[in-house]
């Protein structure tokens, strides 16, 4: 699949593959793709796949291969805080139990520690549901 996934690349055409799980699909596209440089966007199917991907995977690619490459993840706006939403609430002191007045708490403390805002990284964000986009 490597091969293929190169020959794909340098000729610049489309490559549609397919195999089962643990067979290293990860790392065929990783390797080509990152030795022919420029720019990479992968998209993943899962927030679970996108961590695995992120977190372990492509440093390990990375680093076996002794590259250094500038590397981001990219979410919608409902995996963030919206300050804004966030500041209302407090403000209007509106909500309906106090299970998520207790929640509000944690999301006011959690964003003056967060240096990013995602949700993922909240202790409590399994617990609690998205408000729509902010």
């Amino acid at each position: 699949m490597a091969a293929a996934v190169q020959q794909a690349i340098s000729r610049g055409e489309t490559l549609v593959a397919e195999a089962g799980t643990g067979t290293g699909k990860t790392f065929a596209y990783l390797v080509p793709a990152l030795l022919a440089g420029g720019k990479l966007l992968i998209s993943t199917g899962t927030k679970p796949l996108q961590d695995q991907l992120f977190r372990k995977d492509l440093p390990a690619v990375l680093k076996a291969l002794k590259l250094n490459a500038a590397t981001a993840v990219l979410k919608g706006r409902a995996n963030y805080v919206c300050l804004h939403r966030m500041a209302r609430a407090e403000a209007e002191a509106l909500l309906p139990t106090r299970d998520d007045a207790r929640h509000l708490r944690a999301i006011v403390r959690f964003s003056g520690e967060t240096a990013t805002g995602d949700r993922a990284n909240c202790r409590r964000s399994r617990k609690m549901r998205p408000s729509g986009p902010g």
